[in-house]
């Protein structure tokens, strides 16, 4: 990130903690081999300095996020914002990759998914088109309003780790 972002305390660090709390799913920024940005979300969960979601492979983001890495994107609610000009987000730059059936953190996962999510991840599991996709976070910005952007690109661990 560049020097126009502002280096966060540990109170900013455990506000964007809180914000990513907040949500069960996220936005998905992704590009198509033909340079087209395509958004899409899904529910996730972070775990061990990663976030993880579970997706069909028919669907169009499965393909676009593992062509050249994804953003998540975390926003405030319109309702919610003091001002719809500075809504409170924070956008998690990644790089994506498949994890195999056969790891052995596989099943653990998809338990968590499914904990956070409820039983419709028990059917999403029974069909073959459903991988799980690890994003590992490589820069984050949290912008907390107007001239308060924030570059925690030095904490995402502590990011993800807290994110339950």
């Amino acid at each position: 990130m560049t020097e126009r972002f502002l280096k966060p305390d540990d109170e900013k660090i455990a506000g964007a903690q809180k914000f990513i709390r907040g949500f069960a799913s996220v936005v998905l920024g992704s590009v198509n081999q033909s340079g087209q940005p395509h958004t899409s979300y899904a529910p996730y969960i972070a775990d061990a300095g990663h976030f993880y979601i579970y997706v069909s492979s028919l669907a169009q983001h499965a393909e676009t996020l593992t062509n050249a890495g994804a953003s998540l994107f975390f926003i405030e609610n319109e309702r919610e914002a003091e001002s719809i000009f500075a809504r409170k987000r924070l956008t998690v730059f990644c790089k994506v990759s498949t994890v195999n059936r056969e790891n052995q953190h596989y099943d653990r996962l998809l338990d968590a998914l499914q904990a956070r999510h409820g039983s419709m991840l028990k059917l999403l599991r029974s069909l073959a088109d459903f991988n799980l996709l690890r994003l590992t976070p490589e820069q984050a910005l949290f912008v907390t309003g107007f001239g308060a952007a924030y570059d925690l690109s030095e904490s995402l661990n502590e990011l993800t780790t807290a994110a339950e």
